[in-house]
């Protein structure tokens, strides 16, 4: 694990997008509880839908971005890989075209929020509904937040962002595991 949260934090800012997949059906808790040991800041899923590419652990496939597959192997062995993948893929993505790959939209993009305790975190904010926001961590994990529990000067910025959208009462239930 830690080979790859080095090699995310190598190469995603030249546009490689890195899942991870845990295939050996550990419980949820166990899976999260190495996402934050390790400080992962990629998505990681429990499990894969798909062609098995190898039945041996860890294993990594790189696709280009027009998608084909340019590595199977060990993760050891794809950093050349991986550089000369990148080395191809434009700066700034053209804006009439769509992408698989293309970074989503958010309400406000990542960045740091404070709660009324003074406690941070890095987040961004995906939707609103009433007074709870989605939020979305660097590593893809999503959690409801009640806005009112932010400072006075987060709270500003999602009205400002949220165009004033009607104050409904949310229906989706509060995550307290993320309280900060």
């Amino acid at each position: 694990m830690p080979h790859l949260v080095q090699m995310d934090k190598k190469y995603s800012k030249k546009g490689m997008v890195l899942i991870g997949a845990e295939v050996q059906g550990s419980a949820e808790d166990k899976i999260n509880e190495i996402i934050d040991e390790h400080k992962v800041q990629f998505t990681v899923t429990k499990g894969i839908i798909g062609p098995n590419l190898s039945n041996s652990i860890p294993h990594m496939a790189v696709f280009a971005a027009n998608g084909d597959l340019v590595f199977n192997g060990h993760p050891n062995n794809a950093e050349k890989v991986i550089k000369t993948a990148l080395k191809d893929v434009k700066e700034e993505p053209s804006t009439t075209e769509s992408s698989l790959f293309a970074k989503p939209k958010y309400l406000i993009n990542e960045r740091i929020w404070t709660n009324t305790e003074g406690k941070t975190l890095k987040a961004a904010l995906i939707s609103m509904e009433g007074q709870v926001g989605k939020f979305r961590f660097p590593n893809g994990r999503t959690f409801n937040y009640d806005i009112t529990k932010l400072s006075a000067d987060d709270q500003s910025l999602i009205k400002e962002k949220s165009n004033n959208q009607a104050e409904d009462e949310g229906t989706e239930e509060l995550d307290d595991r993320f309280q900060f």
